[in-house]
């Protein structure tokens, strides 16, 4: 009996300490903020903090201590305690162990100096020369920023203070390493000037790995983060350890020039649909005066007069039509721009989300400006201001321009796009104005595109001594017949309802129809719904004695063309296109000085000797860009002047050549472009 009592006693005691297991889980105690050994040499940090709520929301005995990473990843494997905490997750399956959800996620960044590189960037290292990053000795990373810049030089540490201590160091470019840890020892180290990059890459999961011994410590833990997640806690422990060293640099101001670009879109809208219904009321108050005339006159005439009435009244109906295809034109893409610039200040995105919705701003705008300079193109058709210049062209090359640009857009849509020549008899050169022959082929290849959605598009040309000829052939949806007769009229689709599907101010044919009458050439086509259409234009060869004025062969005075020895002067008078231009430009010149008006521009360019590029305003007050580039060729031959203004017209380019500039770039300046223009200079 007594051994019975004994045995029975063992037997729960064993039971006892087995209810009341104590679980071990162990931190690195050298990885700040989130788990370390702070000055009273106590185990601290944010997953510390996370563990101690789980403790403390389930009442479970879990012994907390730390060690050094060596030490507690063995004792792991030889289950002398029961979870790593603070565990970077592996990236793939692991048999071995359990891994409860992440706790939190780590990334890293670039870090920089701003007293050495205000202005650092992603683009700024992979353009440097010899760039010096400090980091610590890691085979993948250093691939990685190898592949940035593959003259990378590299200055290795072994510690995050070493870390930080090398941005000190004017000689190197930027430092490279786990964003919130480095951003804790440059607080720690009062390196106020030391600024992380927001673009964050090698992103991984934090959370327990745990034995698979213990998965009741597991779901315990998994159950714990849901828990402080849902009530508070989570958040709590985030802002006290990690939000001061994770938040975003403050850079409103590199929102400030999509705002005011925005602001004068919406500008430049209002003024033109003021401008379009002046135009309208002045055509409907026109033709309802002739049509009262008329009847006042002669009564006879009545079925002309009716005529005329159903004139007017479809012209009416064009003009609901136009306006309500302008409307949607115009708020689709200013719904792209106004809206995402709104997100993009209101909300603090990925730099990946960042650059889609800057993206979509660029892409909405390119839309609205290509509405805006057809709806000037008819304008000035119709006021008769619109004048061919013409010249002689290589047509050849122009079709093998068209066919480089427009292939990959074809080929996108699964579309097959050909172009060939039909039995030329070209012996002499051709003279037409190449510009409004390349936007009659544009318009055309785009409708034929935009149109098509299977099968092929053929463009085939014919040259000869008197006549270029051209046919568009596609497979596309068709033109009824009952809309042919009118299919070249002013903002109109075959089918222009809310419903058609297809974007565009129906301007394109209108323009191009124009275009062909002002080089006394012939279009007209041929079409079936669902088989396709076909577009002939004929445009006769010119001979003319006009004279065409080429570019100047001046060259700068300078012994170099490299872009980054350049000192520029923008005459700019207003202040939006003028900081755009400096803000493409002011890490890549040696300087950038400023006139506001063209007789500013005369005397800076007189008394500096020094200035190697001049990008001229055609508009400004006091004098324009064309006297002010003519007083500049008066005393100086040598240095380069690149007109630039908002003008369009092929004339205006004609005038700027006769005025003594070297080249021209039209508004709004694409950065790329004016990039290429500057570096192109040779001696």
């Amino acid at each position: 009996m007594r051994r019975k009592i004994i045995l029975f006693l063992i037997i729960a005691t064993i039971s006892i300490c087995k209810i009341n297991a104590q679980y071990q889980v162990r931190f690195s105690n050298n990885y700040p903020p989130y788990n370390y050994l702070n000055e009273n040499n106590e185990l601290v940090g944010f997953n510390v903090e996370i563990l101690n709520a789980i403790k403390e929301l389930y009442k479970s005995d879990i012994q907390v201590d730390g060690d050094e990473w060596g030490v507690i990843i063995n004792a792991l494997k030889t289950n002398k305690i029961d979870a790593i905490g603070g565990f970077h997750f592996p990236g793939g399956p692991d048999p071995d162990y359990i891994y409860t959800r992440a706790a939190i996620n780590t990334s890293h960044c670039f870090l920089y100096n701003k007293n050495f590189h205000n202005k650092f960037s992603l683009e700024f290292l992979r353009t440097s020369k010899e760039p010096l990053v400090a980091m610590w000795k890691h085979d993948v990373l250093i691939h990685y920023i190898q592949s940035i810049n593959p003259a990378t030089k590299f200055l290795f540490v072994k510690s995050y203070e070493d870390l930080i201590k090398a941005t000190d160091r004017e000689d190197v470019t930027c430092v490279f390493g786990q964003r919130t840890s480095a951003m804790y020892y440059a607080k720690k180290l009062n390196r106020t000037n030391v600024r992380a990059l927001e673009h964050r890459i090698l992103e991984r999961s934090m959370g327990f790995r745990v034995s698979k011994e213990t998965p009741e410590l597991a779901k315990i833990l998994n159950n714990g983060l849901e828990v402080i997640l849902a009530n508070g806690k989570y958040q709590e422990i985030y802002d006290t350890w990690i939000a001061e060293y994770n938040k975003n640099n403050d850079d409103w101001h590199n929102y400030l020039k999509y705002l005011l670009i925005a602001s004068g879109i919406i500008f430049l809208l209002f003024l033109i649909l003021l401008i379009i219904n002046w135009i309208l009321q002045t055509k409907i108050k026109n033709k309802t005066k002739d049509l009262t005339e008329q009847l006042a006159l002669n009564s006879k005439i009545m079925v002309e007069l009716k005529n005329e009435k159903d004139k007017a009244e479809e012209s009416d109906k064009m003009k609901s039509a136009f306006l309500a295809n302008m409307s949607h034109e115009i708020r689709t893409p200013m719904n792209g721009i106004l809206g995402f610039t709104s997100l993009l200040k209101t909300v603090d995105y990925s730099s990946e989300k960042q650059a889609q919705f800057i993206d979509i701003i660029q892409k909405s705008g390119q839309r609205m400006l290509e509405t805006i300079n057809n709806i000037i193109e008819v304008s000035k058709l119709e006021s008769g201001l619109e004048k061919p210049i013409i010249k002689e062209v290589d047509i050849e090359k122009n079709i093998k321009e068209l066919c480089d640009f427009f292939t990959p857009e074809a080929a996108t849509k699964g579309i097959n796009l050909f172009f060939n020549q039909k039995n030329s008899t070209i012996t002499t050169p051709f003279f037409t104005d190449e510009y409004k022959l390349n936007s009659i082929l544009t318009n055309l290849i785009k409708n034929a595109l935009k149109f098509t959605h299977k099968g092929s598009i053929e463009v085939t040309y014919k040259l000869s001594n008197t006549t270029a000829e051209f046919w568009i052939k596609d497979t596309g949806i068709g033109i009824p017949l009952e809309k042919q007769h009118f299919i070249f009229n002013e903002f109109v689709q075959a089918d222009y309802s809310h419903s058609s599907g297809y974007e565009g101010s129906g301007l394109g044919l209108s323009i191009s129809k124009g275009y062909v009458h002002l080089l006394n050439g012939e279009i007209k086509l041929t079409s079936a719904p669902n088989e396709g259409t076909t577009f002939y234009v004929s445009i006769p060869n010119t001979t003319t004695t006009t004279k065409t004025t080429k570019l100047k062969k001046t060259v700068i005075k300078k012994t170099t063309s490299e872009l980054q020895n350049y000192k520029v002067l923008i005459a700019e008078d207003d202040e939006t296109s003028f900081f755009y231009i400096t803000s493409v430009l002011e890490n890549l010149t040696k300087q950038i000085i400023r006139a506001k008006n063209g007789a500013e521009a005369v005397e800076l360019v007189k008394n500096n000797n020094d200035i190697d590029v001049v990008l001229m305003d055609i508009k400004m007050p006091v004098l324009n860009g064309f006297e002010a580039t003519k007083q500049i060729r008066k005393f100086n031959s040598t240095i380069y002047i690149v007109a630039q203004t908002a003008y369009i017209q092929e004339s205006f380019k004609l005038q700027a050549q006769e005025a003594g500039c070297n080249s021209y770039i039209s508004k709004p300046i694409d950065k790329q472009q004016l990039i290429k223009l500057l570096t192109k200079i040779k001696e």
